[in-house]
């Protein structure tokens, strides 16, 4: 007895469940190779700006102040904010970035760098279980079926 054929849906979840891994590593890699070959910086939050949302409460991003090894100060505004503020003025923070151009840095911190690998890698896990448990199920029940029957 065979059972139903392997549905499209299942091989696209499996597909992008791939892909989505695949660029997760990806990024984790690049992070790596970043971290161990960028310079690190002392700052802190020195502003927190209010963003303004027509349709909810306003959110805060940080300001942080940084100096290099070579006395150039950057000035780094965080991409993301929220409310309430994740930071507090005065707080001190790490800051990595290439010698070559220290104003594209990021701040350290595990969301910092690790954030979109980890999402990625969340989104990809349950559709390769969800893709790849439906064809290993499939043969594993066609396996149990063609002994009983045969």
């Amino acid at each position: 007895m065979e059972l139903k054929k392997n549905k499209m849906e299942y091989q696209i979840a499996f597909t992008v469940g791939i892909i989505l891994l695949a660029l997760s590593l990806f990024l984790v890699y690049k992070n790596v190779v970043f971290l161990k070959n960028s310079e690190r910086a002392k700052g802190e939050v020195v502003e927190l700006k209010k963003i303004h949302r027509s349709t909810s409460k306003p959110t805060f991003k940080p300001v942080f102040k940084f100096v290099t090894k070579d006395g150039k100060v950057i000035e780094h505004t965080s991409i993301s904010s929220s409310n309430p503020p994740s930071w507090k003025v005065g707080e001190k923070a790490v800051y990595a970035y290439k010698i070559e151009n220290p104003s594209k840095g990021k701040v350290v911190t595990f969301f910092g760098v690790f954030g979109w690998s980890v999402a990625l890698a969340c989104i990809a896990l349950p559709m390769l279980v969800i893709g790849g448990g439906y064809y290993l199920s499939q043969s594993m029940l066609n396996t149990i079926f063609d002994n009983l029957y045969h």
